[in-house]
């Protein structure tokens, strides 16, 4: 019976995955069918399994084509799967139908496995709800939107791994079950910092477990930890102290060991794990301490002011416009609620969800990226509640948990009862439409000046290298470009002499809120040294 609910569990999920992922290719296939990604990280991780298939070194993570080369933070496991998959592919397809076969195939899988996964907590904490959380998991704002098709950064990968460390957390207490989450949490570290401080929680669930009667699940926790960084490091990136675990790696590596030897040892080990705690703080402190101030404390000021402030994903919940926020925070509010109320009532293994949940928000108030897996998690006890409403057939109460599990219901709900405002437009369609950067891919290979975000899609979409890109470890070729922009015209030709500017590209909306000040080749200023190729594209022509 348990297996035959878990092949219905698994079927549902990947028949609601494959639908909804083949309505969103259909809607999108103008894009799509040119290989212009929903966002510029999708974009760029597309060159960089371009770049590793054509003979770049598996640890080589570095941009070449950004600035003088950009050290990029992004690990080489998001980069297995979809390489994969145009390599199998290529020799049967060719390489554009390949690599359009991989960004639909792998954020495809990837919605199959979220699907199965919240279905599995769900049936785990309240059986009867399972099928409706599947639902309610595909509708999830804004996680759901992170497995689209095109979309393949890293960050739906980071979230699956969080929820299979839960799933893990919710099975007997087992070396197996402990080793899995080691490696989950190995894995997730490797690929990015993001979802560190919810590894922290499943390690603190585990070591509190293992304390009380679960110590063999803390020795495989701890060893499959250490194992699994020590295997995986050289996948990691190396862009930046503050982005990647490799600084802390040796300390890691040592905390894992440190809970292998303690889940073998009887007496004392809550005395040995406090004492082992404050050394690994102590040896840690001088890597993580000049990282306090966040990862983007060396951005430059003009940058900061300019183009990050303006990044919606990386604002505080209270600095963004109303609707945005009740469209991001909404179900992981209602999803907190839920649990707590089912705690209190129920007790048991709902606790489990709480820590998750309240530090996605606490994350959220600092971020709005950290909302994804406080919005997933929300539907298992919003889908429970409903279950339960069903039961008593309380029609009014059901409908309103279809509406308050629905995540879309939040950002349609808030454009409706609050005041419209104006966000930041990204660049116009005129930069990064596919037929746009096809006309730029038709021109000789050379260094591009243009808005920091067309860096992105350009990169993927041309053979040129480009000053500016959305990235905040990007200083010194960000700041090139908006100074270049904004700044007075003789300023913009000594900018594009020492950078070897070969190509301006000055695109409607490139600088989204911000405006350049009159009289700037931002502004549509065009010095004689520019000479038109294209209504947007121009060729620099200095002479000495």
């Amino acid at each position: 019976m348990a297996w035959q609910a878990l092949r219905s569990q698994w079927f549902g999920a990947i028949l609601l995955a494959c639908l909804l992922s083949a309505a969103w290719a259909a809607a999108d296939w103008h894009n799509l069918s040119g290989l212009r990604l929903p966002d510029t990280d999708d974009a760029v991780r597309l060159q960089q399994v371009r770049d590793w298939l054509a003979g770049q070194a598996l640890t080589d993570l570095s941009q070449h084509r950004i600035a003088d080369g950009l050290a990029m933070h992004w690990s080489r496991i998001g980069d297995l799967v979809p390489g994969a998959i145009i390599l199998l592919l290529r020799p049967l397809l060719g390489q554009p139908s390949a690599e359009l076969a991989a960004v639909i195939l792998w954020p495809l899988v990837q919605f199959a496995a979220l699907l199965g996964l919240v279905a599995g907590i769900a049936r785990r904490l309240a059986p009867a709800a399972a099928g409706t959380a599947l639902v309610l998991a595909a509708l999830a704002y804004p996680a759901s939107g992170l497995f689209m098709p095109g979309r393949i950064d890293h960050h739906a990968l980071q979230l699956l791994l969080v929820l299979g460390q839960i799933r893990l957390l919710l099975a007997p207490a087992t070396l197996r079950s402990g080793a899995l989450a080691g490696a989950l949490v190995a894995a997730g570290a490797v690929i990015g910092l993001e979802t560190l401080p919810f590894a922290f929680v499943t390690a603190a669930v585990i070591v509190a477990g293992g304390l009380r009667d679960s110590p063999e699940r803390m020795s495989g926790f701890g060893l499959a930890l250490a194992l699994g960084l020590l295997s995986l490091l050289p996948l990691a990136g190396r862009g930046g102290d503050c982005d990647t675990i490799v600084p802390l790696a040796r300390v890691t590596v040592a905390g894992g060991l440190a809970l292998t030897a303690l889940g073998r040892i009887e007496r004392g080990r809550l005395l040995l794990l406090l004492a082992t705690g404050v050394g690994l703080a102590v040896l840690g402190w001088p890597a993580a301490q000049p990282c306090l101030a966040g990862p983007y404390a060396s951005v430059d000021s003009l940058v900061a002011r300019l183009w990050l402030a303006h990044v919606a994903e990386a604002q505080p919940l209270l600095a963004t416009p109303l609707p945005l926020a009740i469209g991001y925070a909404g179900l992981l509010i209602m999803g907190l609620l839920a649990s707590t109320w089912l705690w209190w009532q129920r007790g048991g293994a709902w606790l489990l969800l709480l820590p998750y949940q309240a530090l996605s928000l606490a994350l959220t108030f600092a971020q709005l990226r950290g909302a994804y897996l406080g919005a997933i998690l929300a539907v298992v006890p919003l889908a429970a509640l409903l279950a339960h409403a069903r039961r008593r057939r309380a029609i009014s109460a059901v409908l309103a948990l279809w509406i308050a599990g629905a995540g879309l219901s939040y950002p349609l709900a808030a454009g409706l009862v609050a005041p419209k405002q104006a966000l930041a437009a990204p660049p116009g369609p005129d930069c990064t439409d596919p037929a746009a950067l096809a006309r730029l891919a038709q021109l000789s290979a050379g260094r591009v000046m243009a808005g920091v975000d067309l860096g992105g899609w350009g990169l993927a979409a041309t053979p040129h290298s480009f000053v500016a890109a959305p990235y905040h470890r990007n200083n010194a070729g960000n700041v090139a470009a908006y100074r270049f922009f904004m700044g007075d015209k003789q300023a913009a030709r000594g900018i594009a002499r020492r950078w070897r500017v070969r190509y301006v590209v000055r695109c409607p909306g490139m600088f989204g809120a911000v405006k350049a000040p009159s009289g700037t080749i931002g502004a549509g200023a065009t010095p004689a040294w520019l000479h038109p190729v294209a209504p947007t594209i121009f060729e620099v022509a200095l002479r000495d």
